[in-house]
């Protein structure tokens, strides 16, 4: 009988979330392997990777903006390091004030010290503002050189994994000869498809993204304007996001193409000659309470999931990681508001 891979975690999923924590447990010197099926679709493969600290048409600051941000540019600067690639691009972002509840929102914002390192006016302008430390983050150029990484090091399988191929014991898990420590799942939106953590109320939402192209030039800043528009460089641009709550569906619609490309007629670009590339679909791991899903099971005390970023996920997920590593390693606790401990597991 052969001797089974004895590692310190095994990581059910490789999207954006999987990937970080991943990499943040390698770098910590923990031996772990990573399940991986690249015949799904992931959200993290399609997002825009929009980092962007203040965010709805309330104009809320992100909680932990403070350590977010740092946490995400250090971790991004270190990739670029390893990889001798950019991931991260900072772009500040022009914010339009059209619509009713930003302008009343702005008007209490802009008396707000909190908020000036990360919005201003625009003079002469009445109906649009600035955003700050706004930008985007490469999501497939980093995850294809985290996935060339980790191939390796002989630590991804690319396996069409279900639940019920890992076998749980009261010391350890088991995915056929590899016995893992700790398993955490990290599945996105699919996690409702299990039965582990079918407690949590995640709220998936399905969003599509126009991926185009012109022959003109393009704004300088990102364009929130009701749906977004993010110049790419060399005449690419991107068009998003629909935004259909529970909804897993994954094909692309002629509805949501239809929405998009009607906002793209309002958007401050030239429109002559401009042609589509890609429509995309994914599926936001949204939940209920609009915070993430970190955290071990009440019942399986070495089984976990590290999930729930929303769309906010390049800017989430790298100060969440680094939190969910400490309490892998260490035990430390998990931040109050993403501990799954706040929900009764049944």
């Amino acid at each position: 009988m052969t001797e089974p891979l004895r590692i310190d975690a095994l990581i059910i999923g490789a999207g954006l979330a999987g990937s970080l924590l991943a990499w943040r447990l390698m770098q910590a010197g923990k031996k772990i392997h990573i399940l991986h099926n690249p015949a799904l679709t992931s959200a993290s493969r399609v997002a825009a990777g929009l980092v962007n600290p203040v965010t709805g048409q309330r104009l809320v600051l992100q909680e932990h903006i403070e350590n977010l941000l740092p946490a995400a540019h250090t971790l991004y600067q270190q990739l670029a390091e390893q990889f001798h690639t950019q991931f991260f691009f900072e772009k500040n972002m022009l914010r339009s004030l059209q619509q009713d509840k930003p302008k009343q929102a702005w008007q209490k914002r802009q008396l707000d010290p909190k908020y000036q390192a990360y919005i201003s006016a625009i003079p002469n302008q009445t109906d649009m503002i600035e955003q700050y430390r706004t930008g985007y983050l490469d999501t497939n150029a980093l995850l294809d050189a985290l996935h060339g990484y980790f191939k390796q090091h002989n630590c991804l399988t690319e396996s069409d994994v279900q639940q019920h191929d890992i076998q749980i014991y009261q010391s350890h898990v088991q995915w056929h000869d590899i016995s893992a420590s700790k398993a955490i799942f990290c599945q996105g939106w699919r996690e409702i498809n299990g039965d582990l953590f079918s407690f949590l109320p995640f709220q998936p939402a399905k969003g599509e993204i126009l991926h185009l192209s012109s022959p003109n030039k393009l704004p300088e800043h990102i364009i929130n304007q009701d749906k977004w528009l993010l110049p790419l460089g060399n005449g690419s641009f991107k068009i998003g996001a629909t935004y259909q709550s529970n909804n897993p569906d994954e094909k692309p619609s002629e509805a949501g193409k239809k929405i998009l490309l009607d906002a793209l007629k309002n958007m401050p670009i030239e429109q002559a000659g401009i042609t589509l590339k890609h429509h995309q679909v994914g599926i936001r791991p949204n939940t209920l309470d609009k915070q993430p899903f970190l955290g071990m099971h009440a019942k399986h005390k070495h089984v976990g999931i590290f999930n729930g970023f929303g769309s906010k996920g390049s800017m989430l997920i790298p100060w969440y990681s680094e939190r969910m590593c400490e309490h892998l390693i260490h035990g430390t606790a998990l931040p109050s508001e993403a501990d799954i401990q706040r929900f009764t597991c049944v």
